[in-house]
């Protein structure tokens, strides 16, 4: 957030094909340089040369920074944290920025609406002008810190750690006396 004027979108994933980064790609096409919003790509993956070459031929305001061990320092110098995902389990990333209370846009994919709640925008998959208007609706500070107060809220609804490491415990090893 080093320029108060920009728009820092953050974007955790594997760049590979169901994380929607070709759609990621059209989004900030239609953003454009003069939108005020650079989206950042922390994630390696096979499509790294492939994305790389579309953000330095169509001069797209995305940063790929490869694969990143500071998360958590990424989410705190963030505006909002993006998926473009086609399909997606139960998003880790999605669980880490809301945690952050990041503001988030997402599409509507596998786990994507049980993780996040009404937390998200959520967006159609594969449409590149929503995600576009997602993000820069979030321009407007009101509705990006309506939009943190809401992540904070679902985070705190979320399982912990001990809960979590319990669910799978019972249903991977449960008790002798319910086999």
């Amino acid at each position: 957030m080093d320029d108060p004027a920009l728009l820092e979108a953050l974007v955790i994933a594997r760049l590979a094909p169901q994380k929607g980064l070709h759609d990621l790609l059209d989004a900030a096409a239609l953003l454009g340089t003069s939108a005020g919003v650079r989206i950042r790509v922390a994630g390696d993956g096979p499509l790294h040369e492939e994305l790389a070459r579309r953000v330095r031929d169509e001069r797209l305001p995305v940063e790929l920074l490869g694969r990143r061990e500071d998360v958590p320092a990424l989410l705190a110098a963030s505006d909002l944290v993006v998926s473009a995902a086609h399909w997606e389990g139960q998003p880790v990333s999605l669980q880490e920025a809301l945690r952050a209370g990041r503001a988030i846009v997402a599409t509507d994919a596998g786990g994507t609406r049980w993780v996040t709640g009404d937390a998200a925008h959520l967006l159609p998959v594969g449409d590149p002008a929503a995600l576009a208007a997602a993000i820069t609706a979030l321009r407007d500070p009101a509705a990006r810190h309506a939009a943190e107060q809401a992540s904070l809220r679902r985070a705190s609804a979320l399982p912990t750690a001990p809960e979590l490491l319990a669910q799978l415990d019972e249903v991977l090893a449960p008790a002798a006396h319910r086999w």
